[in-house]
C-alpha cells in the first residue's frame, strides 16, 4: 500500500509556528555532524570540461546557506565540498563497486546536502559530477542497479538540490536506494523536486529556512513548503508576470518508507532533525509515503499527481 499525502501548509502559518517554538527556548535535542556537497564550476572539470554554459556559480551559495543554518542550530559542521575533485567514489556504495567510499563523505554525517546538475537516469536521480571516476561522471539512485545507496552508514536526512531529484516516477525505485538490503540502518527521509528546479543566490533564505523550519516541524514539510514556488519560472516573453498562465512552478517533494503504510506515513508527518532518536531507522522499505504539492507544474515534466 503507497500512502500519498497533498498537503496545503500556509507558509506564514508556519514561520510563525517556527517563530513560537524559538520563543520557547526549543533547542537541538541531537547534535548532528553535518556536510555540503555543490558543485558549480563544471568546465574547469573533466565531466564538462570547458563547458562555460554548465556552471552555475550561485549553487553553493544556496547549499551553504543550509549549511550554515545548521550549524548556528548547534551541529557541527564537519565537511564542506564545493567544486574541487568531486567525483562519483564519494556518492557510490561498496555495493556498487568495493573502491567506492560513500561511508567516508555522503553516508558518513548524519545530514547533507547535494548540488548539482540532475537529470532522469531512467526512473531514477542521475547527477552530473565534475570530474570522472573510473570512466564515470554521473550517479545514479533509485533503483537496484544503480550507484548510489543511502542511510547505511550514518545519514539520516539527505537533500538533493538537484533537478529531477525526486520525480513522481521515483518513488517506488528510491526505495531500494534509501534501505539498502541487508543493512540495519536506512535513509530517514530523502527530499528533492519533480522536475527542474531553480538556481539563485535569491533562494539562499529558502535553504537557511529548511534548515531552521526543521527542527520545529517535519524536516519534509520545512523543505516543501520553503521551496515551493507558484507561477515564477519560464514564463512567456509576452507574459512575464504570469497573467496568460505561461508561467510555470518549482516542484520540491520528500519522501520515507518503512515496513508499513502508516509507519511511512508517520515518519513523514513527524520527523524532525532533532527528534530522528525516537524514529530510530526504518526498519523496512515495503511501503513508502510522498509529500508534494498536487497539480505543481514545473519546466520539463509533466504535472504532479502521482
Amino acid at each position: 500500500m503507497n500512502i500519498h499525502l497533498n498537503p496545503q501548509h500556509r507558509r506564514l502559518l508556519l514561520r510563525l509556528a517556527a517563530a513560537a517554538a524559538v520563543s520557547t527556548g526549543l533547542s537541538t535535542a541531537l547534535a548532528f555532524k553535518v556536510d555540503m556537497y555543490a558543485i558549480g564550476n563544471w568546465s574547469g572539470g573533466t565531466c564538462a570540461p570547458g563547458d562555460t554554459d554548465a556552471d552555475r556559480a550561485a549553487w553553493p551559495g544556496m547549499a551553504n546557506a543550509w549549511y550554515q543554518r545548521m550549524g548556528a542550530m548547534g551541529h557541527a559542521k564537519t565537511g564542506q565540498f564545493i567544486d574541487g575533485s568531486t567525483t562519483l567514489r564519494r556518492f557510490c556504495d561498496p555495493r556498487y563497486d568495493a573502491a567506492c567510499a560513500d561511508f567516508s563523505y555522503i553516508d558518513w554525517p548524519d545530514a547533507a546536502i547535494l548540488a548539482a546538475h540532475g537529470f532522469d537516469a531512467g526512473n531514477a536521480w542521475g547527477a552530473l559530477m565534475r570530474n570522472s571516476w573510473k570512466g564515470q561522471c554521473s550517479l545514479k539512485m533509485g533503483t537496484a542497479g544503480g550507484t548510489t545507496f543511502l542511510g547505511d552508514s550514518n545519514l539520516k536526512f539527505m537533500h538533493a538540490s538537484s533537478c529531477f531529484s525526486l520525480n513522481q516516477d521515483y518513488f517506488a525505485n528510491m526505495r531500494v536506494a534509501m534501505k539498502e538490503p541487508g543493512t540495519p540502518k536506512g535513509l530517514h527521509v530523502f527530499t528533492g523536486f519533480h522536475g527542474i528546479m531553480w538556481i539563485s543566490s535569491s533562494f539562499n533564505g529558502d535553504y537557511a529556512d529548511t534548515a531552521q523550519d526543521g527542527h520545529f516541524m517535519p524536516v519534509a514539510t520545512a523543505w516543501v513548503t520553503n521551496h515551493y514556488k507558484n507561477n515564477q519560472f519560464s514564463c512567456a516573453a509576452y507574459d512575464p508576470l504570469g497573467w496568460f498562465g505561461t508561467c510555470q512552478d518549482q516542484c520540491p517533494t520528500a519522501m520515507t518508507v518503512g515496513p508499513t503504510g502508516g509507519n511511512a506515513l508517520n515518519r513523514l508527518l513527524n520527523e524532525r532533525y532533532n527528534n530522528s532518536a525516537a524514529f530510530g531507522p526504518p526498519s523496512g522499505n515495503a511501503h513508502y509515503a510522498w509529500m508534494g504539492y498536487r497539480g505543481c507544474d514545473p519546466v520539463g515534466q509533466s504535472p504532479f499527481n502521482p
